[in-house]
């Protein structure tokens, strides 16, 4: 009895068809956006850079230690690789820091500390102030004379040393 050598056929593949339009393969209207951009020459980052107002991109410019004059008014890419990846450097840095800051309420009495209130005392003539700030004036003329003795001699001491 001889044996035959019998091979397996293969499984016919399965044919590929393209999704259909209901069907999940990521967001379309990205996609379309996306394609759009690429072909345009521009990515999403640009157009958001581009869209910036003045200020926001002056604010981004200084933190990319660019100037804000001679680039505020350039399309991302027209900048050369190394402003564009400065530009990208800086954005990373302040997004850090709003998320430093998105916990922390930005109102007012966070920043400015209220004032402290002082007793209310009668008002003082301009004799009660003068009698006030002269020990104060005193002290600094006092400070100030301390000082031009101690120039003096340091003078004296710099003289002598330039005699020998």
């Amino acid at each position: 009895m001889s044996q035959l050598a019998v091979k397996p056929t293969p499984a016919p593949a399965p044919r590929q068809l393209p999704p259909a339009a209901n069907e999940h393969g990521g967001d379309a209207g990205l996609n379309a956006i996306a394609a759009m951009r690429a072909a345009l020459g521009k990515t999403s980052a640009a157009s958001k850079f581009d869209r910036l107002s003045p200020q926001q991109k002056a604010i981004l410019l200084l933190a990319a230690s660019l100037r804000p004059s001679q680039y505020i008014n350039k399309p991302l890419m027209t900048l050369t690789t190394d402003e564009r990846e400065a530009i990208r450097h800086a954005l990373i840095s302040l997004v850090d820091l709003g998320r430093a800051f998105a916990a922390v309420p930005l109102s007012r009495d966070q920043f400015i500390a209220p004032k402290i209130t002082m007793p209310l005392s009668a008002p003082q003539t301009g004799q009660q102030k003068a009698a006030q700030q002269a020990p104060q004036r005193q002290d600094v003329n006092s400070g100030f004379e301390e000082i031009s003795r101690l120039a003096a001699e340091l003078a004296s001491e710099i003289t002598e040393l330039d005699k020998h």
